[in-house]
């Protein structure tokens, strides 16, 4: 009797652990999936404080990339550059990078493969979460351009360069 007892009190001990590890689990999924879905995503450029300073086409024209100088937040929380894509099909907006207004200047050039961010100042000031864009076709399919960064000496983008 002894060692059924002793095997059902140890059953009874690690299946409070997994109990006890799957309520955890539930609760941080279901945070995460609070987070994303209310504050993960800012509100579109077009509907925020924000100047449009460059727009580019990709090459199949799905895809629009634009940057905008940017303030969020109450009481000048937060101003600086932000590079947004808007996807043709879907009609949805994607925030691909984020740079502080004091990190200098940034510029966008779209070739058919390739979203290059240009900046004059340290790379360590670009927030940029993901390493590629995808974005739907309308002929069916998807595309995808990889995110890359290019330092440049002298950039010298005004509030009316390249908008189309």
């Amino acid at each position: 009797m002894g060692l059924i007892r002793s095997l059902s009190d140890f059953t009874k001990r690690v299946g409070l652990w997994f109990l006890a590890a799957g309520i955890t689990l539930t609760v941080f999924f279901i945070s995460v999936l609070i987070y994303q879905l209310s504050v993960y995503e800012p509100d579109p450029p077009t509907t925020s404080d924000c100047q449009p300073l460059q727009t580019q086409t990709t090459v199949d024209a799905e895809a629009q990339l634009s940057l905008y100088q940017c303030q969020r937040g109450n009481d000048l929380g937060w101003e600086g550059y932000e590079v947004w894509a808007y996807k043709v099909v879907t009609e949805e907006w994607q925030r691909l990078a984020t740079a502080p207004l004091a990190s200098g200047c940034l510029q966008i050039k779209v070739d058919e493969r390739q979203l290059t961010i240009m900046h004059d100042n340290s790379r360590g000031e670009l927030n940029i979460p993901a390493a590629s864009f995808i974005y739907e076709l309308k002929a069916g399919g998807a595309r995808t351009l990889s995110i890359a960064t290019e330092r440049v000496d002298q950039c010298s983008l005004t509030a009316t360069d390249n908008l189309d």
